[in-house]
């Protein structure tokens, strides 16, 4: 029997990913932002209009084409990747900041699950098992808060690196296809660069206009729009959809996966120069 050592690797990255979401999830519950209900609805009804747009979007480009099966791929945004580029290029914005970030990511990330238990748990795929017993542990891990302290760098940069470099190795071994006019590279591009920051900020004013929840007290509108695009960088869970999706497709999977490679990048340089620009109004203030 042979015994498919990628694939083991892939599962147990994704397994660690998910873990330190279930116990960051966890944490926020009990003593984070989402332990204030007033404050919590903000940031779980952003990531809720941060996935249906892309998703909306996505599905609208390949309507009834067989590529529709990948409207879960510019889902959700990559909370380690996000927080990279925000602590790089972001150092001077204020905590709540990050932690608006932090928490929008982190259930969004939540309700990929929900979604994989719902539409993708019952075809046995290990990612998708591995991924819902990864958040599943996390959330009932006693003294999980203390095993981030090691788990998160080991997910951030171990399990993560590892999972994206044998995707991307499987994604150019089999690449067989231009991207040119492809509706997936389209959807999955357009979805994340545009999709993912107003889906995330146009509900976030809406929450927050409306009287149904606020804001932390010193998060400024122009701070929140200068890290719009950081949503956009759906890497590592959208390689995992990709999977989910078009695993049984080559051609397409690889488009899928190169598509969502173009769309992070994107979103980074993006994200990276709305920060220095905004970096500069900071600086002279």
């Amino acid at each position: 029997m042979h015994f498919d050592w990628p694939e083991a690797i892939k599962a147990a990255a994704i397994f660690v990913f998910f873990l330190s979401i279930g116990i960051e999830l966890r944490h926020e519950i009990k003593h984070g932002s989402l332990s204030k209900p007033r404050q919590a609805i903000v940031p779980i009804l952003a990531a809720i209009g941060g996935m249906l747009t892309p998703v909306a979007i996505y599905s609208a480009i390949n309507a009834g084409q067989a590529s529709s099966a990948g409207w879960g791929i510019p889902m959700s945004t990559d909370v380690a990747f996000a927080l990279a580029v925000l602590a790089l290029a972001g150092r001077f914005l204020p905590k709540s900041i990050r932690v608006f970030l932090l928490t929008v990511a982190v259930v969004d990330d939540s309700l990929t699950i929900l979604i994989l238990a719902i539409f993708f748990a019952s075809s046995f795929q290990p990612l998708s098992v591995f991924s819902l017993a990864g958040v599943a542990t996390g959330l009932f891990l006693p003294r999980g808060q203390k095993a981030s302290v090691w788990l998160s760098p080991l997910a951030n940069w171990a399990a993560l690196p590892l999972f994206a470099l044998i995707t991307l190795w499987q994604t150019f071994a089999n690449f067989e296809r231009t991207l040119t006019g492809s509706a997936i590279t389209l959807g999955i591009v357009i979805a994340m660069v545009f999709g993912k920051p107003i889906g995330v900020l146009g509900t976030t004013w809406l929450v927050t206009k409306s009287g149904l929840g606020k804001l932390a007290a010193d998060v400024r509108w122009p701070d929140l729009l200068s890290i719009g695009s950081l949503f956009g960088i759906c890497f590592t869970v959208a390689m995992m959809m990709s999977e989910l999706s078009f695993g049984n497709k080559p051609a397409e999977h690889s488009i899928a996966n190169v598509s969502v490679l173009i769309g992070s990048l994107t979103s980074v340089v993006l994200a990276t120069i709305a920060l220095q620009i905004r970096k500069r109004s900071h600086v002279t203030r």
